[in-house]
C-alpha cells in the first residue's frame, strides 16, 4: 500500500488591532494554504494561539475553517495542552458541532512540571476517547511538555479505538521515531513536528512533517514533499535547505511561532494580523533584519521586500 504523503501547516489566526477574529484575512491565509497543497491543523496551541480563544472565537475560527478547507484538503482541529481530561472533552464537542471530523489530543500537562504515570496517561485519553465518535490524532511532543508516550500504551489505545488515525511526534529522538514507524506505521498516519527530522522521518516511512513555517512559505514545505515522491533528490537537497535556513530565522532569539510569523507576513503584505496579549511580536528593526535573511533564500513563489 502506498502511503500518502503530506505536509501539515499548524495555522495563525488573523486578529485585528481589537483583538478580534479577523475572519477575512483568515479566510485569505486558508486559500494560501489550499493553494499550495497544504494540510492544514487548525485552532492550534502555539501558532494558533488557542489557549487565548474564547469559547465564541472557538466556534468561529472552526466554522471558517470548516468552510474554507472542507473536501479541498485534509484538516484537523488541533487544541492545546489540557490540565485534565474535562477541558479537551469540551474541545471535541466545539470540533462535533463544526462538523469537523478529525481532532488532536495533546498530551496532558498536570503542572507544575510533573510527570504524568503511564496508568494517568492511560485513563486521561481513555476518559476523552470513550466520550466523542471523532477520528482522533494524539501527539507525543517531549520537547515541549517533557515526555513521550510510551509506545505500548499507544499500542494498547489503538487496539481498543479504531478511531485513532495518526500521532505527531515533536522530538528528536531516531530510536523512538523508528520504532514508532516499525509498530504502529501500517496504522497510523504519522508525522513529526517541525521540519528538523523531516527527512528522516520520510527515510523511516512515515507520512511527512508539520509546523509553522509553511505560514511563511506554503510552497517552500510542500516542495519538500513533491521532490521526495519524484526522487528529485537535488531537489529535495535544494527545498530542505531553504527549509531548515527559514525556520531557524523565524525561530531565532525568542522570535519563535507567532512572534516572528506574523509580523514577518504582515511586512510582506500578506495576512498575519496581530499577537494577543501576552505575546508580543519582534521589534521592526528585528523583522527587517529577518527579511533580508528571508529574501536572501530566494524562495519561489515568496516575494519579500527590503530596504533600500
Amino acid at each position: 500500500m502506498t502511503k500518502e504523503l503530506s505536509v501539515v501547516v499548524i495555522s495563525i489566526i488573523p486578529f485585528d488591532a481589537q483583538g478580534q477574529v479577523d475572519e477575512a484575512a483568515y479566510r485569505r491565509h486558508l486559500r494560501r494554504l489550499v493553494k499550495a497543497r497544504c494540510s492544514v491543523y487548525v485552532a492550534g496551541s502555539s501558532s494558533s494561539e488557542a489557549f487565548t480563544l474564547t469559547p465564541e472565537d472557538l466556534d468561529l475560527v472552526l466554522q471558517i475553517s470548516r468552510e474554507e478547507l472542507d473536501g479541498k484538503t485534509t484538516y484537523r482541529a488541533m487544541g492545546f495542552e489540557p490540565r485534565q481530561a474535562s477541558e479537551l472533552v469540551t474541545f471535541m464537542k466545539h470540533v462535533e458541532r463544526a462538523r469537523i471530523g478529525t481532532a488532536q489530543i495533546f498530551s496532558l500537562d498536570i503542572g507544575h512540571g510533573t510527570r504524568p504515570s503511564e496508568a494517568e496517561m492511560e485513563l486521561y485519553y481513555r476518559t476523552i476517547i470513550d466520550q466523542t465518535p471523532l477520528k482522533i490524532h494524539l501527539s507525543c511532543h517531549p520537547r515541549s511538555i517533557g515526555f513521550a508516550l510510551p509506545i505500548p500504551m499507544i499500542e494498547r489505545l489503538c487496539d481498543r479505538y479504531a478511531q485513532i488515525t495518526g500521532i505527531a511526534y515533536g522530538g528528536l529522538d531516531m530510536s523512538y521515531l523508528a520504532e514508532l514507524i516499525a509498530r504502529l506505521g501500517d496504522r497510523l498516519e504519522i508525522h513529526n513536528a517541525g521540519p528538523a527530522i523531516a527527512v528522516n522521518t520520510l527515510a523511516l516511512g512515515g507520512n511527512g512533517f508539520m509546523g509553522t513555517e509553511g505560514n511563511v512559505a506554503p510552497e517552500l514545505v510542500r516542495s519538500v514533499i513533491d521532490a521526495w515522491q519524484a526522487k528529485d533528490y537535488e531537489g529535495l537537497r535544494l527545498s530542505y535547505g531553504k527549509l531548515m535556513r527559514l525556520a531557524e530565522i523565524l525561530q531565532r532569539n525568542g522570535g519563535k511561532a507567532v512572534r516572528s510569523v506574523k509580523p514577518i507576513l504582515n511586512a510582506m503584505d500578506l495576512d498575519g494580523g496581530h499577537l494577543r496579549p501576552p505575546r508580543l511580536p519582534i521589534s521592526d528593526e528585528d523583522v527587517q533584519k529577518r527579511l533580508t535573511e528571508i529574501h536572501a533564500l530566494e524562495i519561489p513563489g515568496l516575494r519579500v521586500p527590503v530596504a533600500a
